[in-house]
């Protein structure tokens, strides 16, 4: 139900780790996913007296990369700071990180609401920073303690942080998804959530209609109306756990208030398994943090040269993708959303396009392999669990299959049966193909006699459709097919046979 005496206010912070081979401020590997414990480590991560931090220049490069991607300002200097907290991991007792002046900000991206319209989230400052080591807590009997692995303390870290121009928790999950694709577009980070390689945290607050505005990014009350504080939700693992875990945030928020609770500032942790969120503690704000400049590592001078450079890297995105294909090929709002999902499928579509084009007209080349991937290849490679790649399903092959399913000389379940017959049994797809064109080939050829001798053999049936029983066809046709082995083509036999019973 529809809220009517609350507005949602979102902001929304998002943590991309980098694709760079080498930690943020040492030479450790960054891959340290299922290695062991504390083995990708040096005195630099592990914050050991004495050592000195050296920035990752590819890092920083991706961080401006993406800034460039998200319509942001570049800072022309790079300032890096200390934010200071006290967590077991966190060796040095303070995270080297940006405060007030980001390498990124005053962005921007589209996303689609509920109702298809687009709508702009402001992106208030892209930062570099650097990730913390793993904590894991244990029990054994009565005994409870945790563990630490540095493996990952050091490993470059972006932060995305929206304004607070996100209005449900639709839209939440929408700019995360969107932020997700941009980055695996252009190859910054992998941004797989289930190894950590990306982390969502929603700052929430629910403020009464018409009581407050926004003004230059921040929210303020009209009048002497008090703002309701907000709360800040951690350990979210997936796209869609965004979503739920605000819908239940503010469902929480609204009945206290209605119950006549206080709201105040927390940190709260989402709880998976139950689909709830979790106290934890009163939220730090910044002057808790003691943000300090960073004396270790000085200024860095980003020059125009340097932008014009790194700009060089971007690729074509998903909406500009997205509305060549409307404009080029007239596909669907819907062929357009999943053929730019991702870029592997969207470079998979326009290299199977190439092919097809030369034997037929671009637009309706376009429709057909459209149709192809994000039916049948979408519906085979999901019930195999592989991905649509040139390896598992060569392109070459497949438009061979699509240019004889557009002749007629395939029917269209003939040509997905020898599809999935490729790749259940590892058979080479062309193959396939010229086996079943030359059985189709031949079968076409005594497709008249498979009608006389159908036509032969079914005397009732014959009998009931001269009585005017048109139905009757179908199962005429049907023995066509059975008789062809599913090669005949079922429209032209139907025309045939109908010819031939009329004649």
């Amino acid at each position: 139900m529809e809220n009517t005496k609350y507005d949602v206010i979102i902001g929304l912070e998002i943590h991309i780790q980098s694709n760079t081979q080498s930690k943020m401020f040492c030479t450790c590997p960054t891959h340290y996913f299922e290695k062991e414990p504390n083995t990708h480590v040096c005195p630099v991560c592990l914050g050991l007296p004495g050592a000195l931090p050296i920035p990752n220049k590819r890092a920083i490069e991706l961080c401006i990369l993406l800034g460039i991607a998200t319509n942001c300002d570049i800072e022309k200097e790079i300032h890096f700071d200390r934010k200071h907290y006290f967590y077991p991991d966190l060796p040095k007792g303070y995270q080297i990180s940006q405060y007030k002046r980001p390498i990124c900000s005053d962005g921007h991206i589209d996303i689609k609401d509920k109702d298809g319209k687009k709508y702009e989230i402001g992106i208030e400052r892209i930062h570099q920073e650097e990730d913390v080591a793993k904590s894991t807590h244990h029990t054994e009997g009565n005994t409870e303690y945790s563990l630490i692995d540095y493996n990952k303390s050091g490993v470059p870290l972006i932060e995305i942080v929206s304004k607070p121009n996100i209005r449900s928790a639709y839209q939440a999950k929408e700019y995360a998804s969107k932020i997700r694709q941009i980055v695996r577009y252009l190859n910054i980070s992998d941004a797989d959530m289930e190894k950590g390689q990306m982390r969502c945290e929603p700052n929430i607050s629910i403020q009464e209609k018409g009581k407050w505005q926004l003004v230059d990014g921040k929210i303020f009350p009209i009048g002497d109306y008090i703002l309701n504080p907000k709360s800040e939700v951690k350990n979210i693992g997936s796209i869609s756990a965004v979503e739920k875990a605000i819908e239940f945030e503010v469902e929480r928020m609204i009945s206290e208030i209605e119950d006549g609770k206080t709201l105040i500032q927390q940190t709260r942790g989402w709880d998976a398994n139950k689909g709830k969120t979790i106290f934890q503690r009163s939220k730090e704000t910044a002057d808790d943090y003691r943000y300090m400049p960073e004396p270790d590592i000085p200024i860095i001078e980003i020059g125009s040269e340097d932008i014009e450079r790194i700009s060089g890297e971007l690729v074509e995105l998903p909406d500009e993708k997205k509305d060549r294909y409307q404009k080029t090929y007239s596909l669907s709002d819907y062929d357009c959303d999943v053929l730019t999902a991702n870029l592997s499928i969207s470079n998979y579509f326009e290299e199977l396009l190439a092919i097809l084009s030369k034997d037929m007209d671009t637009v309706k080349a376009a429709k057909s392999a459209s149709n192809w991937i994000t039916g049948t290849l979408f519906s085979i490679a999901n019930d195999k669990k592989i991905d649509i790649n040139q390896d598992n399903i060569p392109k070459e092959s497949l438009a061979y299959l699509i240019l004889e399913f557009e002749k007629k000389i395939l029917t269209k379940n003939k040509a997905e049966a020898i599809l999935r017959e490729s790749l259940e049994q590892k058979k080479d797809l062309k193959e396939l193909i010229q086996k079943a064109t030359q059985e189709s080939t031949q079968n076409t050829k005594n497709l008249d006699s498979i009608i006389d001798d159908v036509i032969n053999n079914n005397s009732k049936a014959v009998t009931d459709f001269k009585s005017g029983k048109q139905s009757t066809i179908g199962f005429l046709v049907g023995q066509v097919m059975q008789k062809s082995n599913g090669s005949a083509d079922p429209n032209k036999a139907r025309l045939l046979l109908i010819e031939k019973l009329n004649g």
